[in-house]
């Protein structure tokens, strides 16, 4: 049976950029393609990944290694662009604040990937580093799911708004009575958390369009 996941091709001979990229690419949805030859990129290939430097690839339209600060920003670049194009106007990220911290990213109503984090400090600075690198999105937005212990929303919030400083976003808390109701089916890896989260942020995309 066929994939329906974007199949991201990476034309490099560069092994060790190769295993760090294949190994990022599992927090996405999508399939990676590594080949030295750009004439054998299948033709369902959506986005191509390369390195200036090695001359191998030559298209306007790739991603390239060097125009980017960090691997972690082209790899998610790079798929964003496989599933929604490249535009886009609206951001969000939802936030279930339990014990432990479960995230959704979206542009356009297009899941990136779900995330899960053991500490606050490290949810709220990766979460500021995702609205940073959509800063031109028209609307931007963060979802804290309104947990049973109000005290950890609370906490939540304080350290979202005191990282954000200065962005331009929206913070919500909204009602997560039914994040685990099983409205949807689990995507297999997926922790409850990360689960709870995906589904916070499905209730309000129609909401907030």
């Amino acid at each position: 049976m066929r994939s329906h996941r974007p199949r991201i091709g990476l034309v490099t001979l560069d092994l060790r950029l190769a295993s760090k990229i294949r190994r990022l690419i599992k927090e996405y949805n999508a399939e990676l393609i590594h080949i030295a030859d750009p004439r054998e990129l299948p033709l369902d290939v959506r986005v191509v990944i390369g390195k200036r430097t090695e001359g191998l690839l030559k298209d306007e339209k790739a991603f390239y290694v060097e125009d980017f600060r960090s691997i972690e920003e082209l790899v998610e670049k790079a798929y964003e662009t496989a599933i929604a194009g490249s535009g886009y106007k609206t951001v969000l990220v939802a936030i279930d604040p339990g014990k432990n911290l479960g995230v959704a990213y979206f542009i356009d109503n297009k899941l990136v990937k779900t995330s899960r984090y053991g500490l606050l400090d490290e949810l709220a600075e990766e979460v500021r580093k995702f609205i940073k690198r959509h800063e031109d999105a028209e609307r931007k937005y963060i979802i804290v799911g309104a947990a049973t212990d109000f005290k950890a929303v609370k906490e939540a919030l304080h350290k979202l708004e005191k990282e954000l400083r200065g962005e331009e976003v929206t913070i919500m808390v909204c009602d997560e009575s039914f994040t685990s109701r099983g409205l949807l089916p689990k995507i297999k890896g997926m922790s409850k958390d990360e689960y709870s989260a995906l589904i916070l942020s499905l209730k309000n995309l129609l909401r907030l369009e």
